[in-house]
């Protein structure tokens, strides 16, 4: 098994698709663009707690029905890898919370990122502007 830091990886954030599962009227469009350019081929990571935060959403807005089918659809994106979080990532967030003051799943988000070697995100989140060491596109 090769490095998992050798093949070079975006990171998709939450954003991206609730944006998609919205049919947001002004970043909607964007966001699948940006998915169906990783399942034509671009290589791409996102992690379970995103996973966990679609759910969220969808609960949080009466669209519990809907869980499974956008869990689904999720998987199915080719190139997208769901990366699972480990121990270190929850230390290391901890102190990127201190470090930046962002939210705690952004911080672990950042902790896979430093992890895997991800250094550019998806997503139309501006706290990750803060990250002088990554860089923040949605388009």
């Amino acid at each position: 098994m090769g490095d998992e830091k050798s093949v070079e990886r975006n990171f998709v954030d939450t954003n991206i698709f609730l944006y998609v599962v919205q049919g947001h009227p002004q970043f909607g469009r964007a966001s699948k663009e940006i998915l169906e350019r990783i399942d034509k081929g671009e290589k791409a990571v996102t992690s379970l707690i995103n996973l966990a935060e679609i759910c969220w959403w969808l609960e949080r807005h009466g669209k519990r029905d809907q869980i499974e089918n956008e869990l689904k659809l999720v998987a199915s994106i080719l190139n997208l890898e769901l990366v699972p979080l480990a121990v270190e990532d929850f230390l290391i967030a901890s102190k990127f919370a201190k470090e930046y003051k962002i939210d705690f799943n952004d911080c672990l988000a950042l902790a896979m990122m430093k992890r895997l070697g991800i250094k550019k995100i998806y997503s139309n989140d501006p706290d990750f502007d803060k990250v002088g060491w990554l860089r923040r596109e949605f388009k």
